[in-house]
């Protein structure tokens, strides 16, 4: 037997850390791969964390209510022998001294070349210079080709992020009369406030008004929907069918389902297709399908009704709501 590390995933683009909300499992408890054993929360979401691995758990090292950084260790199992690592770093030591004494010319390998990629020795150089652990790394979003992280990458992570302006952030001093009701905003509403400023102020914003005939998709959709329903079990909704007719221009455009980062444009081969999702709050999220450009409809109404039905029970994967590429809003009439 062998012990090795269960680390907190990764829960999307611009998340770095979560929050334990709950330990379903305590040391000494048996635990099967892809058994739930935790659950996480964001300012955005509840995830549920569901096991790598088959073992026993044999201790927890953040508590119920504390805050861990992606890729930090979280808890230990006990497995078998022979179980491969399928998620974290491949080497144990990140320290910036194990960084600095490791050659120069040997790229670090990650289990998921996906994530991370090769490390290029000027990278590697600048990480052990500045202390950049492999973990901070892994929160890098990586401009070069498939997401390889460059050096212009690390050098913005050090650069000190510059807040917003400082009339941006300034109180009005408000008149309030009797009976109004003053409302702290809750970690939610604050990120959301956030992002749509950042938003502004970081991408060009314009609005187009176009006029097109959907006669033959009214019908088709009457004719349809309730045979569809029967036999899906998920609602044909205009949405569905708007979301396929966009995936079918994205890989027509292809420019058009990019991340625009400073002078680079990231083309995507995959399409992860977001969209709004009411909360029993009444906040908003905007998770998305995942390598949507390959569905049909019917296989888009169930996606969208199964993440949404996540969301809403505050069961997110965590990954739902990471990596969107393009987003279909309805503003409904």
């Amino acid at each position: 037997m062998k012990t090795i590390a269960v680390r907190l995933p990764k829960i999307g683009e611009s998340t770095q850390e979560a929050r334990i909300v709950e330990w379903l499992k305590k040391p000494g408890d048996a635990v099967e791969k892809d058994e739930l054993f935790a659950v996480i929360g964001t300012d955005k979401v509840d995830s549920e964390i569901f096991s790598e691995y088959t073992g026993t758990l044999t201790e927890l090292l953040v508590n119920e209510g504390d805050e861990a950084k992606v890729g930090q260790e979280i808890a230990r199992m006990e497995v078998l022998d022979d179980t491969v690592e399928s998620a974290g770093l491949i080497e144990e030591n990140t320290s910036p001294a194990a960084l600095a004494k490791d050659d120069a010319n040997k790229p670090i390998m990650l289990k998921q070349q996906t994530e991370l990629g090769f490390l290029s020795p000027v990278v590697r150089k600048i990480a052990a210079e500045h202390g950049i652990s492999l973990q901070q790394l892994q929160g890098i979003r990586g401009t070069g080709e498939n997401g390889r992280i460059r050096k212009i990458d690390v050098e913005a992570f050090l650069q000190p992020s510059q807040p917003l302006t400082t009339k941006s952030r300034e109180k009005i001093d408000l008149k309030a009369d009797v009976g109004e009701q003053l409302q702290t905003l809750t970690g939610m509403r604050r990120r959301i406030a956030d992002n749509m400023e950042n938003s502004w102020q970081a991408i060009p914003h314009v609005t187009t008004f176009i006029d097109a005939d959907v006669t033959g998709l009214v019908n088709y959709r009457d004719t349809e929907k309730e045979k569809f329903l029967a036999e899906n079990g998920a609602k044909l909704t205009y949405t569905h069918l708007i979301m396929h007719g966009v995936l079918s221009a994205l890989m027509e455009f292809p420019a058009i389902n990019a991340w625009f980062n400073g002078e680079e444009l990231l083309l995507k081969h995959s399409v992860n297709l977001g969209f709004a999702t009411a909360l029993p709050d009444g906040n908003l999220i905007v998770p998305n399908i995942k390598n949507a450009q390959d569905m049909n409809v019917t296989e888009i109404a169930k996606a969208v009704a199964e993440i949404s039905e996540r969301a809403r029970n505050n069961k997110s994967h965590p990954d739902d709501i990471g990596g969107t590429t393009f987003t279909v809003s309805n503003s409904s009439s």
